[in-house]
């Protein structure tokens, strides 16, 4: 790896480094680019199949409850309401 490069991913790490500590760090990339180097060279023979089925787990969709059970208790609790609808504070 060039100094000139070090210098730069330096100034965008926002890194300072002295000339010396470029220097010692220009030697130290070679190994560290070569060894990384060797992983693209590795070929994936295995072929890794699934040992799982997919299957649709999703219940119908299917009302529980009896249309309006409910809706009288609801709006009694509510502190204002209007012909069956409850009234809530304006958001905007």
């Amino acid at each position: 790896m060039e100094l000139e490069d070090i210098k730069n991913l330096a100034q965008m790490a926002r890194i300072d480094m002295s000339d010396n500590e470029l220097a010692d760090m220009a030697s130290d990339f070679g190994p560290i680019l070569e060894y990384v180097g060797q992983i693209g060279e590795v070929k994936q023979s295995l072929e890794i199949k699934p040992n799982y089925t997919l299957q649709n787990v999703v219940r119908e969709d299917v009302s529980t409850n009896k249309t309006g059970e409910y809706t009288e208790r609801i709006i009694e609790q509510m502190p204002d309401s209007q012909d069956g609808f409850l009234k809530v504070k304006q958001i905007l």
